[in-house]
């Protein structure tokens, strides 16, 4: 007589041991840059101010205060009450407790992509690992450097887009509203109910349109005199004297840090940055000034927007078709990634945004041709300052500053790839078990 054996259960799989080097990596050089946080003496500088009884957006009293960086609260005022607590301690105290709470941010950030985004492991997919910690020119550590607030931005406006897409209408609202109460462009987000699931999630979007209305209705009633110093300082772009149009052009964010070049990687700094170049070569080869008209660079950012915003619609509702094969997170990455390449105004850590679609798009057509382009471009840095021997050398500066922008366009085109497939090509691939490519096996 023969006894029937036992199941043996499964092995467990080892993380690999690149994922543990590239995270040891990654956390080594973000408590490193963690020192500099530059941008966090903006909301500690702010709330010393405002407890002095002083305009929290004056920058001649900063001299007297013991911050390391010159650098003024340029925000509503509500959202500056969050660095109220931080002025009970030393400034040294303060930065130390800071990059604590920014990479907790950063491991919320990464958990919440893996649980309710990619659905895998991240410790068992190096690859994606590497694109965290050091994807698109090292966005996170740049976050962590300059210790600005947006890691509690991107916190909340992932958890705002996890419980929209878990159904729960009223936290997204009250999350996403939070969100966008420092910088307000996660206010795009609105729109996420409407579209990203095959009929418009109404009651979600009208959460988020009231708490929006209510939280920035705050900044007046509470802070009259403060939130009319903000209007100012934020209408301090537009020059007197010029036509209603120009005025329109040169408010706020087209105007803010023209010159700043790389340091703001945006669709708009790249025709910036592009368009001079070009007239000059132009000027080198056929004579004459060769430079672009005025606001060419702001006319050919609104053009690109309409061309990417038309077809990204186009595309969306071709999709919207497909009831059976629609998923609803696959439309809130590519939503992300519109985001980033229509916003005019995209910091080196403001592409966190990006990461999420990034490697989701890698994970999910490994299969695609472009898609090692879209890897080396994700983790190519480019501090070089050198040119690149092209015909056009001036652009080469360019398009190495530009490469964080360049990838998020890569990845919208995979993404309407994407969206064009045929419906079994959009099953859930949460239970396959192969790797992004083996770039860090």
């Amino acid at each position: 007589m023969t006894h029937a054996q036992p199941p043996v259960p499964p092995a467990k799989l080892r993380v690999p041991r690149s994922t543990w080097l590239i995270l040891g990596s990654g956390l080594l050089l973000g408590v490193w840059v963690g020192r500099y946080m530059w941008d966090f003496a903006a909301g500690y500088n702010g709330a010393l101010l405002l407890r002095a009884g002083m305009s929290p957006y004056a920058l001649q009293p900063l001299l007297n205060y013991p911050a390391g960086h010159i650098i003024a609260w340029v925000y509503p005022p509500l959202g500056l009450r969050l660095f109220l607590p931080f002025t009970l301690l030393s400034y040294p105290a303060a930065i130390n407790l800071w990059l604590g709470i920014e990479l907790l941010g950063a491991a919320l950030l990464a958990w919440i992509w893996a649980r309710h985004f990619w659905k895998f492991d991240l410790l068992m997919h190096p690859a994606a690992m590497l694109i965290v910690c050091f994807g698109l020119n090292g966005t996170l550590l740049w976050l962590l450097t300059t210790g600005n607030v947006g890691m509690v931005e991107a916190v909340l406006l992932w958890l705002a887009l996890a419980a929209l897409l878990n159904g729960h209408d009223k936290r997204y609202g009250v999350l996403i509203a939070m969100a966008s109460l420092l910088k307000v462009l996660p206010a795009f987000f609105i729109l996420a109910p409407l579209a990203a699931f095959p009929q418009p999630r109404w009651r979600a979007f009208g959460w988020g349109v009231i708490s929006l209305v209510v939280l920035f209705a705050l900044n007046p009633i509470l802070f009259p005199a403060e939130w009319q110093q903000f209007r100012s300082l934020s209408a301090g772009g537009a020059a007197a004297g010029k036509s209603g149009w120009q005025q329109v052009l040169d408010a706020n964010l087209f105007q803010y840090e023209r010159d700043s070049g790389a340091d703001n990687t945006s669709a708009l700094f790249f025709w910036r940055a592009a368009l001079p170049a070009v007239g000059g070569w132009m000027a080198d080869k056929i004579g004459g000034f060769g430079q672009p008209g005025p606001y060419s660079d702001e006319l050919f950012y609104l053009a690109g927007c309409t061309a990417i915003a038309a077809s990204s619609l186009f595309h969306l509702l071709r999709y919207r078709k497909r009831a059976a094969a629609f998923e609803p997170r696959l439309i809130i990455l590519f939503l992300c990634v519109v985001f980033a390449l229509l916003v005019p105004r995209l910091k080196p850590y403001s592409l966190v945004i990006a990461i999420a679609p990034v490697v989701y798009i890698l994970h999910r057509r490994r299969d695609a041709p472009q898609i090692g382009l879209l890897l080396g471009l994700a983790l190519i840095p480019h501090y070089s300052e050198s040119a690149l021997p092209l015909p056009i050398a001036r652009l080469a500066k360019i398009a190495l500053d530009f490469l964080p922008l360049i990838t998020v366009f890569v990845a919208w085109l995979l993404f309407l790839a994407e969206m064009r497939a045929v419906p079994h090509a959009t099953a859930d691939t949460s239970s396959v078990k192969t790797d992004l490519p083996a770039a860090a096996e």
